[in-house]
């Protein structure tokens, strides 16, 4: 789904538009869903925000039993962030697959923590790497819009 959005094709937008449905689609992860949505995969999805967990730890962390995530936002680097973009589920099912997750007690209290600090605590921070043209941006070497 990630390549396909920014090879521009989603919706025939163009790279820099595909860009920000991704990430706007990505930031509704932990929004209410106000209509009946639901998760193809919920067995992966729990796998991969696991797996995205865990990358996003830092080595600090490993042993450390004052370290949170809710500390500092010193872990939000592009690797964590773009570890979104291996998502197993469509980016609208993100939010539904991470309430049936909390629902049926599958989503670790490690994964809980991580995605509430990532997509509150440390939102402004990753909204300003992840921006299209932003330090995280995969493309932005490629997009005319973005300055050196």
């Amino acid at each position: 789904l990630a390549q396909t959005a920014f090879r521009g094709s989603l919706l025939g937008l163009g790279a820099m538009e595909a860009w920000k449905v991704y990430i706007q689609a990505l930031l509704l992860l932990l929004a209410p869903t106000s209509q009946a949505a639901s998760c193809s995969n919920l067995a992966a999805y729990v796998e991969w925000v696991a797996t995205w967990t865990d990358s996003c730890r830092p080595a600090e962390a490993a042993g450390n039993s004052s370290w949170s995530w809710f500390s500092s936002c010193d872990w939000v680097q592009c690797e964590c962030l773009w570890g979104a973009l291996s998502a197993p589920v469509a980016t609208d099912e993100l939010s539904p697959c991470f309430e049936q997750g909390l629902l049926k007690g599958q989503l670790e209290q490690e994964s809980k923590w991580f995605t509430t600090a990532l997509m509150r605590t440390c939102k402004s921070l990753k909204d300003t790497l992840s921006a299209p043209c932003g330090q995280c941006d995969k493309y932005r070497s490629n997009r005319g819009e973005c300055s050196a």
